[in-house]
């Protein structure tokens, strides 16, 4: 990565990007970050080595790409601030805000291209997904910047912005519902007897094994299902315990559940504290 990069915000999905594009090859000296208290960009100044800016107009001054990162409340704020400094245009603006939609960041930044970011934790280790979505307006290379900053953390698609809120549900909250499910795992085994370290390397184990399977060429979860349960077996019994305890249903309601969260955000629209400009 040769673009500089500015990081309004500095929270955990910075951390896990920074860090994902540090470990990747990136010169820490081309990311800035800066945050409303300033701890968190000093934090990851130290832990990473990127430039700790004081103010958001250091921050982004002669960035390529300025990535806004804050949360949801602090928005409103953040885009008048941003709106001060980058009249005119500039940089391209990816918005990894949850629950704002790229009409709403370009209304306040006339003239700057948008592009809605959505990446999960996993870029920290290059193993993420990022689902990027145009704003208004927004060009072609500015799509194309965006993907180039999030290429080299793992794979990149698109979505239209209507279904950007279901993709946050499933691939931004994946990674911790995924976690959720093999703590549950580990605990069953520690139940049956295993160590709470044995136990939770497996599962670990058993989950990074079936990202891996998951992801080849032309895999589905269906043929890694039927790889692993014979008929009669064990796997097959455990299949359909989680079944008739309606697994796929609880799923659904817990997608569901975060999906109207989000939905719900759009629609409030809170105001936040001040970023120092």
């Amino acid at each position: 990565m040769s673009e500089a990069v500015a990081f309004v915000g500095c929270g955990r999905i910075t951390r896990a990007v920074v860090g994902g594009l540090v470990s990747g090859g990136a010169a820490p000296d081309t990311i800035r970050g800066v945050s409303r208290t300033g701890a968190g960009a000093r934090a990851l100044g130290a832990e990473f080595g990127i430039r700790a800016a004081t103010s958001v107009r250091e921050a982004v001054d002669g960035a390529d790409v300025v990535v806004l990162a804050v949360h949801p409340h602090e928005t409103p704020d953040a885009l008048r601030t941003l709106a001060g400094v980058l009249a005119g245009g500039g940089p391209v603006l990816v918005s990894l805000v949850a629950s704002c939609r790229t009409e709403a960041v370009a209304a306040a930044l006339p003239g700057v291209a948008v592009v809605r970011a959505v990446p999960n934790v996993a870029v920290a280790a290059r193993h993420g997904v990022t689902v990027l979505s145009r704003g208004p307006h927004c060009p072609p290379e500015a799509l194309t910047a965006a993907r180039e900053l999030f290429a080299p953390l793992g794979e990149v698609l698109t979505a239209e912005e209507d279904l950007m809120e279901t993709v946050s549900a499933l691939s931004g909250a994946g990674p911790a519902l995924i976690a959720h499910f093999a703590r549950a795992l580990a605990r069953a085994g520690v139940g049956q007897g295993l160590s709470a370290d044995t136990a939770g390397a497996l599962a670990a184990h058993a989950v990074r094994g079936t990202g891996a399977l998951l992801t080849a060429p032309g895999a589905t979860p269906d043929a890694v299902v039927d790889r692993v349960a014979s008929p009669g077996g064990m796997t097959e019994a455990a299949l359909r315990t989680l079944d008739d305890r309606a697994l796929p249903r609880t799923v659904q309601q817990a997608l569901d559940a975060a999906v109207r969260l989000s939905l719900g955000r759009l629609l409030a629209g809170p105001e936040s504290p001040s970023v120092r400009s």
